[in-house]
Order: C-alpha cells, then sequence, then structure tokens
C-alpha cells in the first residue's frame, strides 16, 4: 500500500508539472525564475488540487507566465496559512526581494485564526515582463453558506475604500474572497470580491444583494452575459477606480457568444478548448472594455484537476 501511495504521488507531481509547463511552451513563455518557486510549492500539496494557468493581455502584448492553485480537498485554513507564508518565505529569500504583505498579515491577526467561516486560502505567481512587475496573490475564500458579515467589516475597514452605503451592504451580504496582491517591487493592492450565480443555489447564501446591485449599476451587456454566465464575481478596492468583472463559464465554448477577442485572444480560446479539462473559464475586465466591438485588455483563466488528463494532441 505504501509503494502504491509513493508511485501515485509521483505521478500526480508529474501530471502537475506536466501541466504548467504545457501551458508555458504553449504560449512561448521561458520557465524563468521565480517560476520554479511556484512549482515546488504546489508539488509538495498531498491534496488533490486544482492548477489554474492565466493569460493577461495588454492590446498586442501577452503575459502567459501565470499560475494559481485551488484545492479540491478541504483543509483546515490554518493549515492553508502554514503552507503560503512558507511561500512568501521562500520568495524573498531566494529573489532577495521584500515583499509588503502587511495587509493580508492585519487580517489574519484581526479575524479569529480558527474561523470555519474561511474555507481556505490559496496562492499564486502572476510573472511580468521584468521582475519587479511580477507579483504574489494570495486569495481568502470564505464559506459561502455562512454569515460572514464580521468577516467582510475587517476586509473592508482594512481596504480603506470610499463606498456607497448601498454597495457595503452588497459586500456585507454577498463577499466571498479577499484577494492580495504583492509586488517584488514592494507596491501591493488589496480587493474585494462580492459573487452572485446566474441560478439560485450555486454559491450558498450568496448572490442576492449583489445580482439587485448589477441590475440597478451596470449596463445592459453586463446584464445580459451575466444572466448567460456560470456565476459573475465583480472585485472592487481604492486602488482601482472602475471594479473589475469577472465572468465565470462552465462550457468553454459558450464564450464566443458573448464576447470577442482580438487575435491574442483568439489564440489563447483556440488553445484553452483544445485541452480536454478546461471544464470552468473566466474572464476578467472592466465593463468599458466590454462595450469594444473586440477584447484589447483582459485576463483569461482556466484550470485542470489533478484527476483529470491533458488532451491527447498536447
Amino acid at each position: 500500500m505504501a509503494l502504491n501511495s509513493s508511485l501515485q504521488q509521483i505521478n500526480l507531481r508529474e501530471r502537475r508539472l506536466q501541466f504548467i509547463r504545457t501551458h508555458l511552451d504553449a504560449f512561448d513563455v521561458e520557465p524563468s525564475f521565480p517560476l520554479p518557486i511556484f512549482e515546488e510549492a504546489v508539488l509538495e500539496i498531498e491534496s488533490s488540487l486544482s492548477i489554474i494557468p492565466s493569460c493577461k493581455v495588454e492590446g498586442g502584448r501577452l503575459l502567459g507566465g501565470r499560475y494559481d492553485f485551488m484545492p479540491w480537498q478541504k483543509k483546515n485554513w490554518q493549515e492553508c496559512l502554514t503552507d503560503t507564508f512558507k511561500f512568501l518565505e521562500k520568495i524573498e529569500t531566494r529573489l532577495g526581494v521584500r515583499i509588503n504583505s502587511d495587509s493580508f498579515k492585519q487580517f489574519v491577526v484581526a479575524v479569529n485564526i480558527s474561523s470555519r467561516k474561511i474555507r481556505d486560502n490559496t496562492f499564486g505567481i502572476h510573472l511580468g515582463s521584468k521582475l519587479e512587475d511580477s507579483s504574489v496573490m494570495i486569495f481568502v475564500h470564505f464559506d459561502t453558506d455562512e454569515d460572514c458579515e464580521e468577516l467582510a467589516r475587517t476586509a473592508i475597514a482594512l481596504d480603506g475604500g470610499h463606498y456607497s452605503d448601498e454597495l457595503i451592504q452588497v459586500l456585507l451580504k454577498d463577499m466571498t474572497t479577499i484577494s492580495f496582491e504583492f509586488f517584488f517591487d514592494g507596491r501591493s493592492y488589496m480587493d474585494l470580491g462580492a459573487a452572485a450565480p446566474a441560478r439560485d443555489g450555486t454559491l450558498g447564501i450568496r448572490g442576492k444583494h449583489l445580482t439587485q446591485y448589477i441590475k440597478k449599476y451596470f449596463s445592459h451587456k453586463v446584464n445580459s452575459i451575466f444572466r448567460e454566465a456560470f456565476v459573475l464575481k465583480i472585485c472592487f478596492s481604492k486602488s482601482y477606480a472602475t471594479p473589475l468583472l469577472w465572468f465565470y463559464f462552465k462550457n468553454i465554448k459558450d464564450i464566443p457568444k458573448y464576447l470577442k477577442f482580438n487575435g491574442l485572444g483568439d489564440r489563447i480560446y483556440d488553445f484553452c478548448q483544445s485541452r480536454s479539462c478546461a471544464n470552468l473559464v473566466a474572464v476578467t475586465l472592466t465593463e468599458q472594455e466590454l462595450e469594444k466591438s473586440r477584447l484589447e485588455n483582459f485576463c483569461f483563466y482556466y484550470n485542470q484537476h489533478d484527476e483529470c488528463q491533458p488532451h491527447p494532441e498536447l
């Protein structure tokens, strides 16, 4: 039994590495440092997970060296924090950089570390065109079946943004995620993600207040795509004036019905739809970008679960 377990773990590690490298090859990304630190981190995680690569498109430039992950087996938050702080320490020590992760540490101190209302937190690395423009991402996920108003109030206070009373109520009721981005040059951003499903029940008790807010304040196009998507998450932050829209789709083939990309976006889409395992994808952009005839500035995320095998042609 021990031998079988060891072989399974070796195969698991090989699949994760293969998936990461296949993405790099597809988008002509050099597997440069500090990406190996992220690879080491996800290879050390024994529980089942999804690796989530993404591509960021800025007009005619494509940044493909971006990875996050999502656990599939429930872990308590203390275990997640141990993995996260270990990853941050490796980044700082081996790169010789100082990451300003104070906002994340303040959140951890401010809330009950044993809180069962926090489902988990995960991390990722997003490589920029230069090292100083690269960043570490940390995502804290709330339990969507629990009342998390106290956690949301803590996050809103830490963000320090000036939001209307109406929007604060939306965040208190429908916040699902807090995201932290720490750049290698010392910059740091934090955002507050509220989510709503196109159909009731997908996100537990979340979504009713955000749905009404979307109907009232966002364009007809945002609302029409929201009705057809799986989930719409909207991220708010004092760091940027325009909210960021995250449209999630369960069927990648639905995306061209609602979103038209530039040539780089078409290249990403063609690759992702050839993957037999891209069973949940997300496109992130601003409302203003969505009004363009073809999208020029956006991010495209897709995932692969450990148990899913790559397309035989790749």
